[in-house]
């Protein structure tokens, strides 16, 4: 990531990437977000792209704390690619947290659930179970509370 993603023009979904994650580098956050926000509303990429777009998206606004926006970003990613069979990433403990954080707990048992039905096809799906465990006993102590 250089200088030369900040000046190369925005065609492919990856000059977007790209550019957003070089402002992001130079601390420059906000104007990551917005970059990423022109690559996911372009209709020529793919469903797949859009998703990967707004998976970054809401890793950016984790970043700033802003997790109900974060937790929008990742349930439209995942909406996006229900249907579809895709490959584990690490990044989905993160989005599972995110909406915990941001007390979305239909989100996260919903989307907890569906990405471990996902084994099916890659057995590292399976690793989230770990999270299924911790979510519940989450649960169990805001029910004492209520």
């Amino acid at each position: 990531m250089s200088i030369i993603s900040l000046i190369k023009p925005l065609r492919k979904y990856e000059d977007y990437f790209y550019r957003a994650y070089t402002y992001e580098q130079f601390f420059l956050r906000k104007k990551a977000i917005e970059i990423m926000n022109l690559a996911i509303n372009q209709p020529k990429f793919s469903k797949g792209e859009i998703s990967s777009g707004l998976i970054y998206l809401g890793m950016l606004y984790s970043k700033s704390k802003e997790y109900k926006l974060a937790s929008n970003c990742y349930n439209q990613a995942l909406e996006i690619m229900i249907n579809e069979n895709f490959k584990y990433s690490k990044n989905f403990k993160q989005i599972i947290e995110a909406f915990i954080k941001n007390e979305d707990y239909d989100r996260a048992r919903f989307w907890l659930n569906n990405l471990i039905q996902r084994q099916s096809y890659d057995k590292r799906f399976k690793k989230l179970a770990v999270l299924e465990k911790n979510y519940n006993k989450i649960l169990v102590r805001i029910c004492n509370l209520i």
